[in-house]
């Protein structure tokens, strides 16, 4: 799947993860690097699949990707202490059907044997489809294929919120400035930042 141009057609993100001492508490306990860690909102099983979706998401190139920045440890802690039960039944509802369908196309495979391929196959079905295969998969939004659909779209917008956030893309990667003296308008982006994006911290 070409990423970059994946990132270009579904937008930045909602920007629905605002910066509070929660969240930062959240990143902060993320960085242990505990390898036994026990998500509390998923199985095993899930979180696999859900840290294989993030990674296929924001991958590792030259920077982190979602797996090495923690941001899988990241939306189950974040579930835990900010998300409502409505929200939280909402994510794994759609990744209960999601896995469904990945086992039914992947005939029948268990899940430890499923490969970023299989997931790969499933996500550019619904992350390229076109307009009228989206108008199918919302046409009945109690269906496995438009719960599923859903699902995908929340948690791309989740991941990349969370990557934008987290502390090393802030401080490393986008535009950031300790000690902003003062707040500049109608600058050129490309003189003063050469083209990132403002960091968050």
């Amino acid at each position: 799947m070409d990423r970059r141009n994946a990132l270009k057609k579904i937008g930045l993100g909602s920007g629905a993860i605002t910066i509070s001492p929660l969240v930062v508490g959240i990143f902060q306990s993320c960085k242990s690097n505990n390898k036994l860690f026990n998500p509390v909102n998923f199985s095993r099983d899930e979180f696999y699949i859900i840290s294989k979706l993030m990674e296929l998401i924001i991958p590792k190139t030259e920077i982190p990707g979602a797996i090495d920045l923690k941001l899988p440890k990241f939306l189950d802690g974040y579930m835990t202490l900010v998300m409502s039960n409505n929200e939280k039944n909402k994510i794994l509802n759609g990744l209960k059907y999601f896995i469904e369908i990945l086992k039914d196309k992947s005939n029948g495979k268990e899940i430890s044997e499923i490969k970023f391929e299989d997931i790969d196959i499933q996500l550019k079905k619904y992350f390229f489809a076109d307009q009228k295969e989206i108008k199918i998969f919302n046409k009945d939004l109690n269906s496995k294929e438009s719960i599923a659909y859903n699902f995908l779209v929340e948690l791309r917008s989740f991941t990349i919120d969370a990557f934008k956030t987290n502390e090393f893309i802030g401080e490393k990667i986008l535009a950031y400035d300790p000690n902003p003296n003062g707040r500049k308008v109608c600058v050129d982006l490309i003189k003063t930042t050469k083209g990132k994006g403002w960091s968050l911290f």
